[in-house]
C-alpha cells in the first residue's frame, strides 16, 4: 500500500509539473524523476498577511487603466485566512527517507527536509495560482516554480501589473498552514 502511495505521488507530481517550466538556482547535473517543484523555505513568517509590495494594494481590475499606472494585486483577495504552521512539526505526505525526497534532494543539492517541503508545497501551488489569475486577467504571461534552498513561486505578467510579493499560507489539506513566497514580476517572460 505504501508503495502505491509513493508511485501515485510521483505520477501526480509529474502531471502537475509537466505544465510548469521550473527555474532553478542550482542547475541539475542529470535528469531525474524528481521534477522541479517549489518550496516556501521561509525562515519565518511575520504574519499570515505578510505583504511586501512596491505600492499599496488596489481593488482595481487589471483591464482598467488609471493614469497608465500598473495595477496592483489585492493580496487581501488572495489571502487564505489560514495561520502558518511550524514546518518542522507538520505531518508531511512524504517520508523523509522516501525515494521522491531523496531524488529531489540530490537533483537540487538540498537537504531532505527542504526537499520534502518543496515537494509538498509544489504539489499545492495551483491553489494560489488560481486566486492570483482571477486578478491578472489577460496580463498573465507564465509562471514558474524555482527549486533549491530558497524556492519561490514566480508569476510573470505584462507591464500592466505592478511587481510585488506576498507570503501565501495554504488552505488545502495537503499543505494546510505551510507557506510559499509568491513573486509577481512584470517582465513578460514566457
Amino acid at each position: 500500500m505504501k508503495q502505491a502511495v509513493i508511485v501515485s505521488s510521483l505520477l501526480i507530481s509529474g502531471l502537475l509539473l509537466s505544465a510548469c517550466q521550473p527555474a532553478s538556482d542550482n542547475k541539475p547535473e542529470q535528469n531525474s524523476t524528481a521534477s522541479a517543484t517549489v518550496s516556501a523555505t521561509v525562515a519565518s513568517v511575520q504574519s499570515p498577511h505578510h505583504v511586501e509590495s512596491l505600492a499599496v494594494a488596489s481593488t482595481v481590475s487589471p483591464q482598467t487603466a488609471q493614469n497608465g499606472a500598473p495595477k496592483q494585486i489585492n493580496w487581501a483577495l488572495v489571502d487564505s485566512g489560514v495561520k502558518p504552521v511550524d514546518k518542522a512539526s507538520f505531518k508531511y505526505p512524504f517520508e523523509l527517507d522516501s525515494e521522491p525526497v531523496k531524488a529531489y534532494a540530490e537533483m537540487y543539492h538540498v537537504d531532505n527536509e527542504t526537499s520534502r517541503y518543496n515537494l509538498t508545497v509544489g504539489m499545492a501551488v495551483n491553489e494560489v495560482l488560481s486566486k492570483v489569475l482571477d486578478q491578472l486577467g489577460t496580463a498573465y504571461v507564465s509562471h514558474e516554480l524555482t527549486a533549491g534552498k530558497n524556492s519561490a513561486f514566480v508569476i510573470h505578467t505584462t507591464q500592466q501589473i505592478a511587481p510585488s510579493q506576498y507570503t501565501y499560507v495554504f488552505a488545502e489539506p495537503f499543505a494546510k498552514g505551510l507557506t510559499i513566497p509568491v513573486k509577481i514580476i512584470n517582465d513578460g517572460k514566457k
